[in-house]
């Protein structure tokens, strides 16, 4: 690590550039993203993200040669801070001292069906809460999801705490922010069947026979889907519920949902 640089100043320009990106504009408009934490670097690593910058508070316990043995990041400049700016550059209430600027990870309609479009999507209709995105972006990885599209309304994916709830499964999981009524034609175009939820369908999840070419509609944690997506769909489902309560979170529903169809699709052949 050739480059290593030592800042005492909040007014530094790289200072006040770093702050920006906790904005979504800001990331937007310098296609930047500030990560932190050791194991999000590693994950970002393992993604072949392209980093800008690492940021170290000067009372933390991280080695220069430690970051050195990733040769990934061995002409990648270090930012030496106080731990008084660095804990301006954060949103948790007790950092690991450790961070860094990537370019933001983006993801092309055109990529994704540049190969069979045979698999699993996920389509989400303003999920509103960052622990509930974050959490489905990382289930969707688990359970093999081709993509997963937001739709109006759904929270910025690189929203600090989705990036933290996702674990770096958003490095990894093509995430698109798309127009649900126009996306859900095209996948039906393309064979994909499209379902969701409802209280009222006459089917259980685990009685319908999920497509190998499957796509799920998830909605909004208050509302659920709005009625004119549901009218597009190919089938609604119904996820059993013995007690009193209405419905479950999204993200348990998401995991339900995606692990059906791991389980009819992909495990099936296994038993």
């Amino acid at each position: 690590m050739t480059n290593i640089h030592s800042i005492t100043s909040p007014q530094n320009q790289h200072i006040k550039n770093w702050k920006k990106l906790q904005t979504k504009k800001g990331r937007f408009q310098r296609q930047e993203l500030f990560i932190e934490g050791e194991h999000l670097i590693l994950e970002a690593i393992k993604a072949k993200q392209p980093f800008l910058a690492l940021i170290i508070a000067e009372d933390a316990k991280v080695e220069i040669q430690d970051l050195k043995n990733h040769t990934y990041l061995s002409e990648i400049d270090v930012y030496y801070v106080s731990p008084s700016i660095f804990q301006t550059l954060t949103e948790t209430n007790h950092p690991q001292g450790l961070a860094a600027v990537i370019k933001l990870p983006t993801f092309k309609l055109d990529e994704i069906w540049s190969s069979e479009a045979e698999g699993l999507y996920l389509l989400l209709d303003a999920i509103q809460d960052p622990g509930n995105l974050g959490t489905i972006i990382r289930t969707a990885e688990a359970a093999g999801v081709r993509a997963v599209f937001l739709g109006e309304g759904t929270v910025d994916p690189f929203n600090a705490k989705v990036v933290r709830s996702a674990m770096g499964s958003l490095f990894r999981v093509p995430l698109l922010d798309v127009d649900l009524t126009q996306i859900i034609p095209l996948l039906e175009q393309k064979r994909i069947t499209v379902m969701g939820t409802s209280p009222h369908a006459g089917t259980f999840h685990y009685n319908y026979s999920y497509a190998r070419q499957c796509a799920i509609l998830l909605g909004n944690e208050a509302r659920g889907v709005q009625p004119a997506l549901l009218e597009q769909i190919d089938q609604t489902v119904q996820i059993p519920m013995l007690g009193q309560t209405e419905s479950l979170n999204v993200s348990v529903t998401a995991s339900v949902l995606l692990y059906e169809y791991v389980r009819q699709v992909h495990m099936a052949s296994r038993m």
